[in-house]
This record gives structure tokens, C-alpha cells and sequence, in this order.
């Protein structure tokens, strides 16, 4: 073989070797891998989120004013019930033998007024005569005005009587149903011992518990929302009062919020969740980020966030900000970066501004 041929052979290995070369580094080439996350803007207030539960505003504890033993009960668990209805009635026996007592006592005393006035008549007219001396008249007098006083006594022991034979009869002093039924048929109550407890669920409220750290952010009139998971619903409401004192609460404040417009659907012992701030955390007016992805070097405060070129991969590009507080949502970005920026999140270590990265 020539020499020129043997040049010309040899060229073509080394340039092969150097395509080969070039195109092995090429398939080898790796891109550095990063998470990002988009930025959204956010509320600037921290959520005012407690669980309650609903309460009738006027839930009373009914209850009769005289003891004895439960005669009828006539309503259950969860029946309506109308303001004048009967609740349950005490046997009457014991109260109508007093009654006809008291009455018995009354018209003997009638009986004895009358005669007494009769005599007090007669001795009078006998006095004005000079027929009876002023001590016979004066003894007549007293007598008339002892049964004159001891009619109205008896006669307030008959009105007595009475009432306390109407208290064996126990009303509903409100429209609404019953919550609990406390007392059963043959019990023996005692006056003011519970028997029924209503509630009206068209006067509703929500009571919730707030810790004392953020009860001060609370006042009375502040417009909330309800939601009641159980019914899928949000509600309307406002806080009607705000506890001074944690006592028996265990270092928390009762609010009560009444709900507006609840309906049938809501009721009494529904679990709820009330938003004490939900109109400004609507308002997402910030940025917050995470502080670990924060880079401060030379003076200058940065973060990297990746400009998308492709399938998986980007550039990433340096972009220095303004910070604000530090808040429970993450460090305040006042200027810089903007919403829908891809901030990158993890892979930080050795980026650099323009370096080609992948990402997921």
C-alpha cells in the first residue's frame, strides 16, 4: 500500500474515533434534578377556623313546681310539641283532697262570718238603744272582724290549693321538639326536677370554644360563615357574644354565633366549623415561600426558579427579592417573583443562573 493510502486509511480511524467519542459524551450528558412548586398568591391573615356544635338559642329545662309521682308523659324524643300543650301530668289524688279541705274550710269559716256578722248586727242596734253595755258591743264587733279575717285566710288556702292541683299539669311554655326527655311514667319528681328538656331549631345558634390566644380578635357583631359538614352547607352568622372568662372552659372562651337562615335541615347537636375570618382570608393578596429556599450570599437575598423549555426540563434562572416577616404561611416576598412562578423547592445545592436542569 502507498503511502498517501496509508495516510488517507489511517484519517478516517482517527475521525472515526472522534465522532464516536463526541457522540458517547452527547448520550452521557446528565441534567441536574430539582422539585419546584408554582406560586400562587395568599391570604395575608392566618385562618380563624374552630369545631363547634349547634344549640338552641332558648333550650329550657321544663319542670313541675309541685312533687309527686309522673301520672302520663305524652311526648317522645324528637316530637314537636306547640307552647300550651301538655307535657306529662302527676297524679292529682293527694292535690284534689286538699282542695276539697281548703273549700271545706272555707265555708265553715263562711258559716261562722255570717252568724258573727248576724250577732254583731243585732248587738249593735241593741247598743244604740242603751239595751247592751259597750263591752258586749265592743266583744260582738271583734268577733265579726275575727271571722271576717279568717274568711279571707281560707279563702287564699282555696286559691292555694287550686294552683297547686293546676301544677300537676305541665305545658310547654314553647313552641319547638324535645331534646331530652329527662323523667319517666311512675317516677317520683320533686318540684323543679327536670322532666323535659326543649328546644326551638328555628332560633339556632352555634357555640365554639377559642383559645385565649386569639379570642382578643373576636368581638361581638363580627360577620362569620358555618359550615356544617353534615348537611354539605355553609352558613351565614353572627357572633352574639364572646366570653370574659375561661373558667370551667379550660383556658378557651365560649363564642355564640347565631345562624341565619338555618331551616328545617339544621338542628340541635349538629357538629359545625365557624370561620371567624373567612372574608379576608378570600382577599390572596401575598406570597409566601417556603424559608429553606431562600439563598442569601454577597449581600443579595435570591431564590432559582426554573423556566420550562421542554418535557421535563428547564433553565434555571436567578431572581434576587425584596422579603418581608416571617408568618406561619412561610417568609413574605414583598418584590421579585410573581404568581405562576416555578420556584424551585429541593436540588438547590449547586445551581447556577442559565444551567440547563430537569425537573419533577
Amino acid at each position: 500500500m502507498s503511502l498517501y493510502k496509508k495516510m488517507l486509511a489511517t484519517g478516517f480511524i482517527v475521525i472515526a474515533l472522534v465522532g464516536c467519542g463526541e457522540k458517547e459524551e452527547e448520550e452521557t450528558k446528565v441534567l441536574r434534578s430539582v422539585r419546584y412548586t408554582t406560586i400562587e398568591l395568599q391570604s395575608p391573615v392566618e385562618a380563624l377556623s374552630f369545631t363547634g356544635d349547634v344549640r338552641a338559642a332558648n333550650e329550657p329545662e321544663v319542670s313541675f313546681r309541685v312533687a309527686g309521682n309522673i301520672e302520663k308523659m305524652k311526648f317522645k324524643l324528637g316530637e314537636s310539641v306547640k307552647k300550651g300543650d301538655i307535657l306529662a301530668t302527676l297524679d292529682r289524688s293527694d292535690y284534689q283532697i286538699k282542695v276539697r279541705k281548703a273549700e271545706s274550710g272555707y265555708e265553715t269559716a263562711r258559716a261562722k262570718q255570717i252568724e258573727a256578722k248576724s250577732s254583731y248586727d243585732r248587738i249593735k242596734e241593741l247598743y244604740q238603744n242603751d239595751s247592751v253595755s259597750k263591752s258586749e258591743f265592743d266583744g260582738a264587733k271583734a268577733k265579726m272582724d275575727s271571722t271576717v279575717a279568717q274568711l279571707k285566710v281560707t279563702n287564699e288556702e282555696v286559691k292555694y290549693a287550686k294552683s297547686q292541683l293546676n301544677y300537676t299539669i305541665l305545658r310547654a311554655a314553647i313552641s319547638g321538639t324535645v331534646a331530652v326527655k329527662v323523667s319517666e311514667v311512675n317516677e317520683n319528681v320533686v318540684a323543679g326536677q327536670s322532666v323535659y328538656i326543649l328546644n326551638t331549631d328555628s332560633d339556632l345558634e352555634a357555640v365554639s370554644f377559642i383559645p385565649e390566644n386569639v379570642i382578643g380578635q373576636i368581638k361581638v357583631g363580627k360577620k362569620v360563615k358555618v359550615l356544617v359538614d353534615a348537611l354539605n352547607k355553609v352558613y351565614d352568622g353572627e357572633v352574639t357574644e364572646v366570653a370574659t372568662s375561661s373558667a370551667q372552659y379550660g383556658a378557651t372562651f365560649p363564642v355564640k354565633v347565631s345562624v341565619k337562615g338555618s331551616g328545617r335541615d339544621l338542628r340541635s347537636g349538629m357538629s359545625v366549623v365557624v370561620n371567624f375570618n373567612d372574608k379576608k382570608i378570600n382577599e390572596k393578596t401575598k406570597i409566601f415561600i417556603p424559608l429553606n429556599t431562600v439563598i442569601k450570599s454577597n449581600g443579595e437575598t435570591f431564590v432559582y426558579i426554573v423556566e420550562k423549555t421542554g418535557e421535563g426540563v428547564g433553565i434555571v434562572k436567578k431572581v434576587e427579592i425584596i422579603v418581608g416577616d416571617v408568618t406561619n404561611e412561610g417568609l413574605e416576598v414583598i418584590s421579585g417573583i410573581k404568581s405562576g412562578d416555578e420556584l424551585i423547592t429541593a436540588g438547590m445545592t449547586k445551581l447556577s443562573d442559565g444551567l440547563e436542569v430537569k425537573y419533577n
